[in-house]
């Protein structure tokens, strides 16, 4: 029993419980796509020559949010050298919602790889006081369809998960340009939380959600091949993963996303908040669920930086 229980610590979250991780083979996967983890809701999606990405934030730091007191005067740390690491390039950075730990380094990585920024008003308008040109800003609501070349982007509007009292954390809105560059945590707002899905050659579709929460009636038939699925705190929203999978029609592919311990280092192997916040942060249970309810669908979870290829 003891050994039994080492073993299944030893093991990457979720996959106790029936979920698989990237195959070792390296081949480019007969969707010619390829998924990338940053850790949180961190992703690159590859396909052709095209390189979307979705919330990149690579410097962490503690913010106190997990101790229950949250540090709004907190600097935003900016190691460049590790953005430049890991980001090469971008066509387009797509904006869940605008919290430090999804926003706090786009604006570097707008700049620095020249990328269209799609978000809200007030991620524009982060996106504007950071010094991103205005013509690569693209201010959405939700109900956008772009067509790009080979691929289109939809935006459906959502929203982010909620704590135990029901409550938002850090919720607000920019309408305005900030004087300053963002710089602390105070001054990223949720600012609207947006769902989107891409669409690549009218055939493969990938839907991208960056908190636990969503409004069914806005993304009921979609029919995703690959859903990226955010699962922390989806315990305060009533039957979040059955009326989820069902809405989304029991999406071949799960990768779960932003359900890792957020603080932790990169270099370290990735873990959930079970040690924070119990069974409702158990990634190992939510997986359970999600197979329960959906026996085919494949999910996939992944270490950081790991490339995954349908």
């Amino acid at each position: 029993m003891a050994a039994a229980n080492v073993g299944r610590s030893l093991l990457l979250p979720g996959v106790a419980e029936g979920a698989e991780t990237p195959s070792r083979s390296g081949g480019p996967g007969a969707a010619g796509v390829n998924f990338r983890w940053f850790g949180t809701n961190g992703w690159e999606i590859s396909f052709a020559n095209k390189t979307i990405l979705v919330d990149p934030w690579l410097n962490r730091f503690e913010s106190g949010f997990l101790q229950n007191a949250l540090k709004t005067s907190a600097l935003l740390p900016t190691d460049t050298a590790l953005l430049d690491q890991h980001v090469k390039k971008a066509d387009q950075i797509l904006i869940g919602h605008g919290h430090w730990d999804h926003m706090a380094d786009v604006p570097y990585i707008a700049v620095k790889t020249n990328a269209m920024v799609i978000g809200s008003e007030t991620h524009a308008n982060c996106m504007r006081a950071g010094g991103v040109p205005e013509g690569k800003i693209v201010q959405v609501k939700g109900g956008e369809y772009m067509q790009f070349d080979g691929y289109t982007i939809e935006v459906f509007p959502s929203v982010h998960s909620m704590g135990g009292t029901k409550k938002y954390a850090v919720p607000g809105h920019l309408v305005s340009v900030p004087s300053a560059p963002p710089t602390k945590i105070g001054d990223l707002p949720e600012g609207d939380t947006l769902i989107y899905l891409l669409t690549i050659g009218d055939k493969y579709r990938i839907f991208l959600m960056s908190s636990g929460n969503y409004i069914e009636r806005a993304i009921a038939g979609l029919k995703p091949d690959v859903a990226l699925v955010a699962p922390l705190f989806s315990n305060n929203t009533h039957a979040f993963t059955p009326r989820l999978l069902k809405a989304l029609n029991y999406p071949r592919t799960i990768l779960p996303t932003h359900w890792d311990h957020f603080e932790a280092p990169l270099s370290e192997p990735p873990r959930d908040l079970r040690s924070i916040y119990g069974d409702v942060a158990n990634l190992d249970l939510w997986v359970k669920e999600a197979k329960t309810q959906s026996p085919k669908t494949k999910i996939v979870t992944m270490k950081y930086f790991e490339s995954f290829a349908p």
